[in-house]
């Protein structure tokens, strides 16, 4: 992989969904299934926001230390969590990123025809570590990580 390569050649295009209603341990199945670190939440057709494994696992986290704090407890209590419970961003709930292709909030997206370097720069200076992508007519065609980018670079390494 080279730095000027777009990212549609590099991109995840089995895109992984999720409701804001649905059980957290469905969502993590359907992640864990595809190897996505990312899903994207819609409710009817409309994109409102996105869950990594960063924000599932600040869930964990944040479960095991108030375990500590108020004792023993049942993992199935996250489990049942549903995503609007742990989505980020005020004030939609805890640990969402809540955003839309679009209008008032959007989500941190960019063109298919991005350059990896240029998908680096937008990453870093939004302090997000996914970008949403978009081809000419603003549909959502894939999701890139800076995971992606670094398997992407072994890849082609090695």
């Amino acid at each position: 992989m080279e730095f000027n390569d777009k990212i549609k050649d590099h991109m995840r295009k089995d895109i992984t969904y999720a409701t804001a209603e649905e059980r957290l341990a469905n969502v993590i199945f359907k992640m864990s299934k595809t190897e996505a670190d990312i899903a994207i939440v819609k409710s009817n057709e409309d994109i409102v926001g996105v869950i990594t494994a960063s924000d599932i696992y600040s869930a964990l986290v944040k479960e095991v230390f108030s375990e500590d704090v108020k004792g023993t407890r049942d993992s199935k209590e996250l489990e049942d969590m549903k995503v609007i419970d742990i989505m980020k961003g005020p004030p939609v709930k805890k640990f969402m990123t809540a955003c839309q292709l679009g209008g008032s909030s959007p989500c941190v997206q960019t063109h298919e025809d991005t350059t990896i370097k240029d998908a680096i720069r937008i990453m870093e200076r939004s302090g997000l570590h996914h970008l949403l992508i978009i081809d000419d007519k603003n549909n959502l065609v894939g999701t890139i990580s800076s995971t992606d980018i670094i398997r992407s670079f072994g890849r082609s390494k090695t």
